[in-house]
C-alpha cells in the first residue's frame, strides 16, 4: 500500500472517477493505434492514483457511511484498468518507471487470474 496521503473527499473522488472513466470512450473512438496506446497509458496511470485515493477513503473512519459506495467505485476503476491494459496493451513497467516519487501502491491487483484467458497475437 502507498504511504502517500491523498487529500480528497467522497464527492471529489466521484468527480475524478467520472472524468477518468469517460476517457475509455474517447480512447475507443480514436482510430490511430498509437494515440490509443498513449491515451490508455496515461489513463491507467491516473486510475492507479484514483484507486489508491478511493481505498484511503474506504479505510477512513470519517467516511464510513460512504464505504459501500466507494468499494463499488473502487471495483469499477480496477475493472476499467484491467480492460485498458488488456485492450491497448498498456505497459505497467513504464508506469512504474514514471512513479519516481513512489506514490502509487503496487500493481498486484492487476495480475491475471486463473479464469482470465490470454489474448493471442
Amino acid at each position: 500500500m502507498s504511504t502517500h496521503t491523498y487529500d480528497t473527499t467522497p464527492q471529489s473522488i466521484m468527480h475524478w472517477a467520472n472524468s477518468e472513466l469517460e476517457h475509455i470512450g474517447r480512447i475507443a473512438s480514436m482510430k490511430d493505434k498509437d494515440l490509443q496506446y498513449s491515451y490508455a497509458q496515461s489513463t491507467v496511470n491516473g486510475m492507479a492514483h484514483l484507486k489508491d485515493a478511493i481505498f484511503q477513503l474506504v479505510n477512513d473512519k470519517d467516511y464510513v457511511h460512504h464505504k459501500k459506495e466507494l468499494l463499488v467505485l473502487h471495483g469499477k476503476v480496477i475493472r476499467a484498468m484491467k480492460h485498458l491494459i488488456k485492450e491497448y496493451r498498456v505497459d505497467l513497467k513504464e508506469i512504474r518507471k514514471f512513479n519516481t516519487r513512489k506514490v502509487l501502491s503496487n500493481f498486484s491487483y492487476l495480475k491475471r487470474t486463473k479464469n482470465t484467458r490470454r489474448r493471442k497475437n
